[in-house]
């Protein structure tokens, strides 16, 4: 796979992840009001974490910019973060209330990169032919 095929697969990932967090969102909310417990919401977390590292991954192969792999990186940490509040909820309620909020900036932050990778290989994509002309 070519470095621009790496970079397109990180942008629609990227925008992919942050999609996936609203349907994270649906599933936290058949937890709150009894329709079904937890553990999709749960299960479901866990493979967006595990997502967090193939993005990462791909933005070292793909991007290889240092912004790219520091935003990746930032997801990483942002979205581990996220989940470890949840084990504070009867100690520091207060802190354990941040775990939405954090899923709000990793949903931003996670549109970034992708738009961001994907303009910048639309850029490349139209500035090729009159580089070859």
């Amino acid at each position: 796979m070519q470095r621009e095929q790496v970079t397109r697969a990180y942008g629609i990932l990227a925008i992919a992840w942050a999609g996936l967090v609203v349907l994270q969102v649906f599933f936290a909310g058949l937890g709150i009001f009894g329709a079904a417990s937890f553990d999709t919401h749960i299960g479901f977390g866990n493979a967006l974490h595990a997502l967090t590292a193939i993005l990462l991954i791909l933005a070292i192969v793909g991007p290889r910019t240092r912004r790219d792999i520091g935003m990746a990186a930032g997801l990483v940490v942002l979205v581990t973060v996220q989940i470890s509040l949840v084990s504070a909820r009867d100690s520091a309620p207060g802190l354990a209330a941040l775990h939405p909020v954090l899923a709000l900036a990793a949903m931003g932050l996670a549109v970034h990169m992708g738009v961001h990778a994907l303009r910048e290989t639309r850029a490349r994509s139209a500035s090729a032919p009159a580089a070859r002309a």
